[in-house]
């Protein structure tokens, strides 16, 4: 007992007198300062860059695009007062110094200036590193509805279309609609929006042009309204093997939500489907000439169309071929998080391989198009599928 309550007692004075002895020794200095409030002992320099995700600093880099994260290697880095890549200001606030490196993320503008450098400046000086930040390529990939009325604005949808100066008068990069130049609505990182003159008819073309990061003249075009590939020309009742009352077909004057128009019949799923419930139609004729050599090479596409308010669930729905339900396609609508297009017509284009794996079959062979819903929740069902084709990728 008496050695328990002498331990206790001497052991504050033990951590005293420990301190007091490190605090003389040579692995304590009482000048320390963390690496990030080092001061700089002259000039700022870069000895290499590395991507954001180099966390061990294996492989150096000499370019990045707008917005990556990089680091920045060298000495007196501390301080930092500002940093341009090709003249253009990066924010300081997304930047992180620890004297030997920096970790700072390339400005999302772009300079015309293609200087190539990075300009680095501390409170002792500044220095430049060759540093390449490339042009984002602008990438065309579809529009958002391809049966856009006149007087509708379409969405082109790609990337970096914000980079090439479609909003400016006097830039190269255009949208013209069967060879006429458009108005542009809007300009955003993913698409631009254009006007649909009021003479555009069906099998249309929209044309965008523009300049590559190589000063190359380049062109996409995409087709608006386009009939070509449909797979019924019209639906009838007698076209559907299998439905039950959730299912109508209905032409364009039964949807009042947009001004779009298929200009040809669509199917109508309504009502309220019980969970895990097999909902199941299939639209048949005879298969139309397609010229089709490789179902690789082309998608099924349609137009979707969901009512204001209600929003296809993200699973359970299902394409198949002549009713192979064995090599059904899943169709997960906006990636499993489930999708709403709030009462306007939407282009959906789905992998033709996938729903017809074994082929589509010959010209004025009897085909189907099946498709299937099992909702895993009780569902209040509003949407609309029409103007099935197959097309190009």
């Amino acid at each position: 007992m008496i050695t328990d309550y002498i331990r206790k007692a001497l052991c504050p004075l033990g951590i005293a007198l420990c301190l007091a002895a490190c605090s003389s020794d040579k692995g304590y200095d009482d000048n320390y300062q963390p690496a990030d409030f080092l001061p700089n002992t002259g000039e700022p320099e870069i000895t290499a860059v590395y991507a954001g995700t180099d966390i061990q600093q294996a492989t150096p880099i000499s370019e990045g695009k707008p917005g990556d994260n990089i680091i920045i290697v060298g000495k007196n880095l501390n301080n930092l007062k500002a940093l341009k890549f090709n003249t253009v200001e990066a924010d300081l606030s997304k930047t992180y110094t620890v004297a030997t490196k920096a970790y700072v993320s390339i400005p999302t503008a772009f300079s015309l200036e293609r200087q190539n450098f990075i300009e680095y400046t501390t409170d002792k000086g500044t220095t430049t590193y060759p540093f390449v930040v490339k042009f984002p390529e602008l990438v065309v990939s579809h529009l958002d509805n391809e049966f856009a009325a006149p007087g509708d604005v379409v969405k082109i949808v790609g990337e970096n279309f914000d980079y090439y100066g479609f909003d400016e008068k006097e830039s190269e990069s255009k949208v013209t609609i069967n060879g006429k130049a458009v108005a542009i609505a809007y300009v955003s990182a993913e698409g631009i929006g254009v006007t649909v003159p009021a003479d555009t008819g069906d099998n249309s073309t929209i044309t965008v042009s523009w300049k590559s990061t190589d000063g190359e003249a380049q062109t996409a075009s995409l087709p608006l309204r386009s009939t070509k590939g449909r797979l019924f020309k019209e639906l009838t009742k007698r076209m559907l093997l299998k439905t039950d009352r959730a299912v109508s077909i209905e032409d364009d004057s039964q949807v009042t939500s947009c001004t779009s128009r298929l200009g040809t019949s669509h199917l109508h799923i309504s009502g309220t489907l019980r969970a895990w419930s097999w909902l199941e139609l299939a639209v048949t004729q005879q298969l139309p000439e397609l010229g089709i050599s490789d179902v690789k090479d082309y998608n099924l596409v349609f137009e979707l169309l969901t009512a204001e308010g209600n929003k296809l669930l993200g699973e359970g729905y299902e394409f198949a071929w002549n009713s192979d339900w064995d090599n059904a396609y899943k169709w997960n609508p906006g990636g499993g998080y489930g999708l709403t297009t709030n009462g306007k017509w939407q282009t959906v284009r789905l992998p033709l391989s996938e729903i017809a794996p074994k082929g589509l079959g010959k010209s004025g062979d009897t085909m189907n198009l099946s498709f299937g819903f099992q909702p895993s929740e009780t569902y209040m069902s509003d949407f609309r599928l029409g103007n099935f084709r197959i097309q190009k990728k």
